[in-house]
């Protein structure tokens, strides 16, 4: 992924305008391609298999939310069916069905950037900056998967020593785990403090740990971002981003109006590409240079010397 090797400001900057673009429309068919888009991102950098286990809690929260949204709202004109004073509409579970697209591309979306940035390019982005915000936001990244593996840690420590608990007490074994991890980050963040206290945190003359650097290979990410960004937002503004769900499903005669919608639509699934597209530019690049690299003239000394070796061996 030649994205995750670009400077960090092109990586941040590219996962803001997805996750912005992605968040502030609820149109169906944009949500369903940022999904599509975060999905495959996320097989190329973690795999098939961490994708796929992905969706064993992304599918129920996507059910929950069509069934809340069902259940509680009736604003919709085409009626499922009625259970006491509750009616579904096919509008609303559309709406709920949209919105589960939302939150979980918007959490794919999550995944993948905390693949491609780590906590270091981070810091070294924004901490001169922002010195107290990154370090949070960078403590609470990695605070969350420290807690997970503890958590498990906890969990076989416990089975070890007691075994698997009874039906009846797997309540009260998982409050008791939880006593016990909150307890154990509560200490890790005092211990946390004390540290940077000690590496004289607030001084105020910090560097980052890694040189980051921008480089000719980032101007191409850079330039397809602002530029597909421009032209999302440009659709949006026209109103190609809008579709009523209430009373009945329809796109408005605005999105309509000078082609607002296929500009929308092309600006938002063109950076929700452009991970894809880098690496094909770049392919591309190195296939051309590498066709255009001639052989080098072999030295008639070494020539006269290593008589099977061949123009370009060198």
């Amino acid at each position: 992924m030649k994205l995750k090797e670009g400077h960090p400001a092109v990586i941040l900057l590219f996962f803001g305008a997805v996750m912005g673009m992605t968040m502030l429309t609820r149109h169906p068919a944009t949500a369903l391609l940022s999904l599509l888009a975060a999905f495959i991102l996320r097989i190329r950098l973690a795999g098939l298999n961490k994708a796929l286990k992905s969706l064993l809690y992304l599918i129920p929260m996507m059910l929950i939310m069509v069934v809340f949204n069902s259940l509680f709202n009736d604003r919709g004109m085409t009626s499922l069916f009625s259970f006491w004073k509750l009616s579904m509409t096919i509008e609303s579970a559309i709406y709920g069905l949209v919105s589960g697209f939302v939150l979980s591309a918007v959490m794919l979306w999550f995944q993948s950037y905390n693949d491609m940035m780590d906590s270091c390019r981070f810091l070294a982005l924004m901490g001169k900056r922002l010195p107290v915000i990154s370090m949070m936001i960078s403590m609470i990244f990695r605070f969350i998967p420290q807690a997970l593996a503890h958590g498990r840690e906890i969990e076989i420590s416990r089975r070890a020593l007691l075994g698997d608990p009874q039906r009846r007490f797997r309540l009260a074994e998982a409050i008791r785990m939880t006593s016990v991890l909150m307890a154990w980050s509560m200490e890790n963040a005092i211990e946390t403090a004390d540290s940077m206290r000690a590496k004289a945190f607030d001084a105020g003359r910090r560097r980052a740990y890694g040189r980051i650097r921008w480089s000719g290979r980032d101007i191409p990410a850079l330039a397809l971002i602002i530029v597909f960004t421009i032209i999302a937002a440009a659709g949006g503004a026209a109103g190609g981003s809008a579709f009523l769900y209430y009373p009945y499903l329809t796109t408005p005669a605005r999105a309509w109006e000078g082609g607002a919608v296929a500009i929308w639509h092309f600006g938002c699934a063109a950076l929700f590409s452009i991970p894809f597209l880098t690496d094909g530019i770049f392919a591309l690049s190195d296939h051309i240079r590498d066709a255009r690299r001639q052989a080098a003239p072999l030295d008639p000394l070494v020539a006269a010397m290593f008589p099977q070796m061949k123009p370009g061996d060198q």
